[in-house]
């Protein structure tokens, strides 16, 4: 895909320099005959990623032209709406890194775009300088639009295995210019990595446990699979543009997309199907099941942000109108959201102890989801857990982000009674009687006892 915004803190530069530092800026200066820089250390440890090899790359065959292009004003960021496709409304943007005309020197080596930089940078030993730099112009440019809403930062898999992935660079650049990491959605892309289930799974956890949702790009193509999905649980699907293209009039195909989408249903994670060009096949997904996508039919990347114009969403409200007439033949079965019953909650933020205080005087609920100041669900705090937590460990001035359970479960609304019983039961028995969180286009909508379904579904409520 385009663009990728990850980084390390700072890019390596040619061997015959030494670093020194100036504020936050690293200089290289000549280094004197007989002065030898220090090796690095070849593995390095991360107590959430586990071990974490060296880079690779030569650096000292890196052209000067690419190290020139990092300080130019040649790399900017461009916007793709994720859109709604049953309202034609923008859920989220993903940024895309570009190369403008004026980086003459990629464009005569046959680098036109951001996807071919990375490779390039890849095989001289600049990779995570180039994906700072793209990390650092769309965090910069989010910051100077102002816009509210959800976007999406590449992230290659192959910065990961860099040593510095866990140092932060990202969330500090956020809390500079003022953005919230709820609205960040880490897209962890293929680019011809593979990570096994276990690594992706500590990936993800860690950036989970940092206010980030993820989502795992490439489904139906890349690394994710049907394992990975179902360890992982990320928040975000994108369906390959491989399998999206042409999917109207083969039923094979949709048989593949529809049962990616039903899973997403189940397991609480919202599906995007990519490459969307073609009034058909986007009719073609909303009979699949689709909810949101992106693609040129609905809009191309742009430097600036806004509504998706109103002849593409009459375009998307038309389709989804249709096939809704095309599926009222039989009537939908009841769903977890007609069971919701609190809405309560707490901010990530409120101590510990008061949290643990509610829970001791409520008759009404003996769980409260933490969600953010956006409705984003971070994790639940449990009256048995939290209070057994508290009689061990003096925390109760500690935030209720620290001591929650950051992985709760979490399915749509639109999630049927027997799926979402068969998902709450699927738990470890420490966790089987969790109440189920329900979403509404990923934001909390409230919360279901497991009694309540179990009684709806014996009732036959359903």
């Amino acid at each position: 895909m385009a663009a990728y915004v990850r980084s390390q803190e700072t890019g390596m530069l040619p061997s015959r320099k030494k670093p020194v530092v100036c504020g936050d800026r690293r200089i290289d200066l000549p280094m004197k005959a007989g002065e030898h820089r220090a090796e690095a250390p070849s593995m390095t440890r991360d107590e959430s990623l586990g071990t974490i090899p060296p880079g690779s790359g030569d650096v000292a065959t890196a052209p000067a032209w690419l190290d020139e292009l990092l300080v130019s004003e040649h790399l900017h960021v461009a916007f793709q709406p994720i859109v709604d496709l049953g309202t034609g409304e923008v859920m989220g943007r993903e940024v895309l890194g570009r190369l403008g005309p004026g980086a003459s020197e990629a464009h005569a080596r046959g680098v036109s775009g951001p996807q071919a930089l990375l490779e390039m940078a890849h095989s001289h030993g600049r990779l995570v300088a180039v994906d700072r730099r793209f990390r650092e112009i769309g965090i910069e440019t989010l910051a100077r639009v102002g816009s509210e809403g959800v976007f999406f930062l590449n992230v290659d898999p192959r910065v990961i295995d860099d040593p510095a992935f866990s140092a932060g660079f990202t969330r500090r650049l956020l809390e500079e210019h003022g953005v919230a990491p709820t609205r960040i959605v880490l897209e962890l892309t293929e680019s011809g990595a593979v990570l096994d289930s276990d690594r992706l799974e500590r990936i993800v956890r860690h950036y989970a446990s940092q206010g980030f949702r993820i989502a795992l790009d490439d489904v139906g193509a890349g690394y994710a699979s049907l394992t990975a999905l179902v360890r992982v649980r990320p928040h975000f699907l994108k369906l390959d543009k491989a399998i999206v293209r042409h999917l109207a009039g083969d039923p094979l195909r949709a048989h593949l997309v529809r049962s990616l989408a039903d899973f997403g249903r189940r397991a609480g994670i919202q599906v995007i199907a990519e490459g969307i060009e073609d009034e058909h096949d986007l009719q073609a997904l909303l009979a699949c099941g689709v909810e949101l996508g992106q693609g040129y039919l609905l809009a191309r990347p742009a430097p600036e942000l806004g509504p998706l114009p109103t002849p593409v969403k009459d375009l998307v409200r038309r389709a989804a109108k249709q096939v809704e007439r095309d599926g009222q033949s039989s009537p939908p079965p009841r769903t977890i959201a007609a069971l919701r019953g609190s809405h309560a909650s707490v901010l990530p933020g409120t101590p510990a102890g008061e949290v643990a205080g509610l829970l001791r005087r409520s008759t009404a609920f003996t769980a409260l989801p933490v969600v953010d100041c956006e409705g984003h669900v971070l994790g639940l705090a449990t009256r048995e857990r939290l209070l057994d937590e508290l009689a061990h460990m003096r925390r109760g001035g500690s935030p209720i982000v620290a001591l929650m359970d950051p992985h709760p479960l979490r399915v749509d609304e639109a999630t049927s009674l027997p799926v979402a019983l068969r998902l709450a039961t699927s738990r470890d028995e420490s966790r089987v009687y969790d109440p189920v969180i329900v979403e509404h286009q990923g934001r909390y909508l409230g919360i279901v006892t497991v009694q309540v379904l179990m009684r709806a579904i014996a009732d036959g409520e359903f």
